[in-house]
């Protein structure tokens, strides 16, 4: 066998290994890059949930961009509900439920209008709505509320007097748009004087993911690629040499999977 195509061979299938290692490694490390990010944010979400409130205007106003460092963070706000401007949010499950939110929005007495999620809500069991959505009044109370982006503009659309999902400027479009907090909304945390309201969602799920497992898993990848090559340079070698090639030994089946099979057909 020529020498040069032997040379060839072996090392086209080396560079086809380190290529495959490498496309791994930076796979592993694009994970554990997320896997630094995700723990990062619910780092950032843990403290703000738990930090104790602050005057709304004292970190956003209307017509400031969202921040990211601002998700789940408390705020207080005194003003008044406005009982016209509201909604139901569909196709809201919880604990293996199907359901809503209610969405309201608050006038505060700087005259700026923010939208407060007040909680989640059963579908009913004969319509697809709550059998009972809580009321709010307009008198002046102060509330507190976490933080939350708003969502982006879905494609569904949704019957009159509920929305598609969390999108702030959908809800507020026959609001004065100006003095509206489009960029956030509000979960509701307390209020005085109270008022009935849905199940509070509580501290989100902080769940990392699969990240550095999958990162893991690249790496493994990788280091079978060269395996791999060693394998077959190995085996090349041995042909070469007049040596029969390595075989991979079968696994011996227990009797039972045998009797198994027999009975099976």
């Amino acid at each position: 066998m020529n020498r040069n195509s032997v040379v060839f061979r072996w090392g086209s299938w080396i560079t086809l290994g380190l290529i495959f290692g490498v496309a791994c490694w930076l796979l592993s490390q694009w994970q554990f890059s997320r896997a630094a990010e995700v723990h990062d944010r619910n780092a950032l979400v843990s403290e703000n949930y738990n930090r104790s409130p602050v005057p709304l205007e004292s970190l956003l106003s209307p017509k400031d961009s969202w921040k990211n460092n601002l998700e789940y963070r408390q705020v207080t706000v005194a003003g008044r509900y406005l009982p016209e401007e509201s909604f139901l949010v569909r196709n809201r499950p919880y604990q293996g439920q199907p359901g809503f939110l209610q969405l309201v929005a608050f006038r505060t007495v700087q005259g700026s209008v923010i939208f407060v999620e007040r909680g989640w809500l059963p579908t009913g069991s004969k319509q697809d709505s709550p059998d009972f959505i809580p009321a709010v009044d307009s008198k002046l109370r102060t509330i507190v509320l976490h933080l939350r982006k708003s969502e982006d503009k879905s494609d569904k659309s949704a019957p009159s007097g509920q929305l598609a999902n969390i999108n702030v400027p959908s809800a507020a479009v026959t609001l004065p748009q100006s003095n509206v907090y489009l960029q956030a909304y509000g979960r509701l945390a307390s209020e005085k004087p109270e008022l009935v309201a849905g199940t509070n969602l509580g501290e989100p799920d902080l769940s990392e993911g699969n990240h550095f497992s999958y990162a893991l898993q690249w790496i493994v990848f990788g280091l079978m690629a060269f395996g791999a090559v060693a394998w077959n340079i190995n085996q090349d070698r041995r042909i070469r040499s007049g040596l029969p090639p390595k075989q991979v030994r079968a696994l011996k089946r227990d009797r039972d999977a045998e009797e198994e099979d027999k009975i099976l057909g």
